[in-house]
């Protein structure tokens, strides 16, 4: 091999041409293998899973909702259907006891004392505010209990079993109250007195068709197995009309309070006047209760009626009266405010008729003069006195004013109690009615009480009986 300038091309082949080849490719390798560092790790290489066959995945929110629901479904239908079992088990054992002795248990489930077993218990549950705000209902709770105890006590059987529930007063109250009722096996249900009260308790019996016998008057809440077994003023306003049209009364006058009370009374003696063919000639109101608010419209009363007084005795008496009856529904201190005015105004009491509700039937009214003459319709005071006496004689006091109602409801009750659940109400609205310590009275399908009322006279200070109150129905009933 030739040299060139010194260079020798044989040691060049042999030596220094293997070593520039290396260097070569170690340039190169770490020209591909070097150089600026990354600013982040490469991401991990991970392997996805394949996922097994039938092997669910985790269900989404709307699907576990869905499946909670259907779960709570069938566990209601599961309760729904062992609650009926249990029915069924329960009309089971009830025919075979009847069928084996011809006797009825009702509820047998319910609660019973130790000393009750085996008897033909009647359930009744009391439902009244024994706790409330007001004391007055207060006073009106402790006093029916002990008349609805001293009833239970004078029974001849030891078979009913009181149940007293307070209702605080107000309609959750009246709800739980009667919850708690029917869950004790409450065969009927005595109470409540307050009209909210009423409602709610009766929204809660009327879904086991358990009866209710309220001490509320007003009509809106009877009905549907709820009935009123008090004396609410239709009744009253009724049979007063009635007596005074059998006397020949045809022209009447009214003159009350513009309240709710005097209002619903208005509206029962405009339609007790139309039903016996008589006629409203003067109607006066007022608000409050004081004589302030009263002298004006009594004034205008008076002179209308010395207009008609004037007219009939120019006319040789042919003319009749502007009006020869008047309604004063109210009572208290209100009523002897009122009463004074008319023969202050020169209308006498001589001439024509005053009238009354319930609101009149107490010992102060009576010593009212201007009220001597007055006529109005009460429960019958001779079949209050038994009760009046025994309560006298067992709690040395006078009973409230509803407490006659709470005796009476413990009679009836334990009547309607008695027998088929399925008839219970065609118990309640027995044609013939009831006769107890408030006298005659019976129901119809809307639970409006039709009360066999006294027709009372004021005389010089006593109460005077002048029309009685029917003991049968048919009697006269109002």
């Amino acid at each position: 091999m030739p040299k060139f300038g010194g260079f020798d091309y044989n040691i060049y082949e042999r030596f220094l041409k293997p070593a520039a080849i290396f260097t070569a490719v170690v340039t190169l390798a770490a020209c591909t293998t070097t150089g600026p560092v990354p600013s982040q790790p490469p991401a991990p290489v991970t392997q996805r899973q394949p996922i097994p066959e039938n092997v669910p995945t985790e269900p989404t929110k709307s699907e576990q909702d869905r499946l909670a629901q259907q779960r709570a479904q069938a566990e209601a239908e599961a309760k729904k259907r062992a609650e009926q079992r249990r029915r069924d088990q329960e009309e089971a054992d009830l025919a075979a006891q009847r069928e084996q002795t011809g006797a009825y248990f009702n509820n047998r489930g319910g609660l019973t004392p130790p000393h009750m077993k085996g008897r033909d218990t009647k359930r009744l549950a009391l439902l009244l505010p024994f706790s409330a705000r007001s004391n007055g209902l207060k006073a009106q709770a402790a006093s029916m209990l002990r008349a609805a105890e001293l009833a239970v006590f004078e029974r001849e059987e030891a078979d009913v079993l009181l149940i007293a529930l307070d209702t605080q007063g107000t309609a959750d109250g009246a709800r739980s109250a009667a919850k708690s009722a029917l869950d004790s096996g409450a065969d009927i249900i005595l109470g409540p007195i307050i009209a909210n009260n009423v409602k709610a308790a009766s929204n809660v019996a009327a879904r086991s068709n358990t009866p209710l016998l309220s001490f509320s008057n007003d009509p809106s809440v009877a009905g549907n197995g709820t009935y009123l077994l008090s004396f609410p003023p239709e009744a009253e306003v009724k049979r007063i009309v009635e007596y005074a049209a059998s006397t020949g009364t045809t022209r009447f006058a009214v003159m009350g309070p513009d309240s709710t009370y005097g209002r619903r009374v208005t509206r029962a003696y405009e339609q007790a006047v139309r039903s016996v063919g008589g006629e409203i000639t003067a109607k006066e109101t007022y608000k409050g209760n004081d004589i302030s608010v009263m002298q004006e419209p009594a004034q205008r009363l008076a002179a209308y009626h010395a207009e008609g007084e004037k007219l009939a005795k120019a006319n040789g008496g042919i003319t009749p009266l502007s009006y020869e009856a008047i309604l004063l529904p109210e009572g208290g201190n209100a009523l002897r405010s009122l009463a004074p005015l008319f023969p202050y105004y020169e209308v006498d009491p001589a001439d024509v008729q005053f009238m009354g509700t319930g609101r009149w039937n107490n010992a102060d009214t009576a010593r009212e003069p201007a009220l001597n003459r007055g006529i109005f319709a009460g429960p019958d005071k001779d079949a209050q006195q038994p009760f009046l006496d025994s309560y006298d004689r067992s709690y040395g006091e006078d009973p409230t004013s509803l407490a006659t109602l709470a005796y009476d409801a413990v009679t009836l009750g334990a009547y309607i109690a008695d027998g088929d659940p399925k008839t219970r109400r065609a118990r309640a609205e027995h044609p013939a009615g009831f006769y107890g310590v408030d006298g005659l009275v019976s129901f119809g399908p809307d639970g409006q009480p039709n009360r066999g009322l006294t027709v009372y006279k004021i005389n010089y200070g006593q109460f005077q009986v002048v029309d009685p109150a029917p003991r049968t129905k048919g009697e006269g009933e109002s």
